[in-house]
């Protein structure tokens, strides 16, 4: 998914966090990237930066000065030595149940994400929400 979603919307690195049992963090289930494996250890409040806004509220964002954003995160990036300069996100989310987020970063080619871009990111988090919830539920039917 993670590889889709790059291919469509070209970015330095991208990630899938999904929300812990108790949804009070995300963690990296997946990253590309050149610290993509060393961002594997992290792990987000929810709430907290914007992946943790996009997947508690629900909603996709945009945003192409990410260091003058209030909502970045900036202790991953410091941490990995990592320069965050535009960043796409949007939800994991179905029927309000939260399973995480889709987040790109660094805009390749470019410097920030178009609408048209965070809509095809929108699209592939709620198709991926779906298919988590078919898993799901086909397990719950044993």
């Amino acid at each position: 998914i993670l590889d889709m979603a790059m291919e469509k919307v070209p970015a330095e690195s991208g990630a899938v966090l999904f929300a812990d049992v108790n949804g009070q963090e995300l963690y990296f289930a997946s990253a590309r990237g050149p610290k993509a494996n060393e961002i594997m250890q992290f792990r987000v409040p929810m709430g907290i930066g914007v992946a943790g806004f996009c997947a508690r509220e629900g909603v996709s964002l945009a945003i192409s000065d990410a260091q003058r954003d209030p909502r970045f995160y900036a202790k991953i990036s410091q941490s990995l030595s990592y320069d965050t300069q535009s960043v796409a996100c949007a939800p994991i989310q179905l029927e309000g149940r939260v399973y995480g987020c889709l987040e790109l970063v660094n805009r390749a080619g470019g410097t920030t994400f178009s609408s048209n871009e965070v809509n095809a990111l929108t699209y592939i988090g709620n198709q991926l929400a779906q298919y988590i919830n078919r898993l799901i539920m086909s397990r719950e039917k044993i």
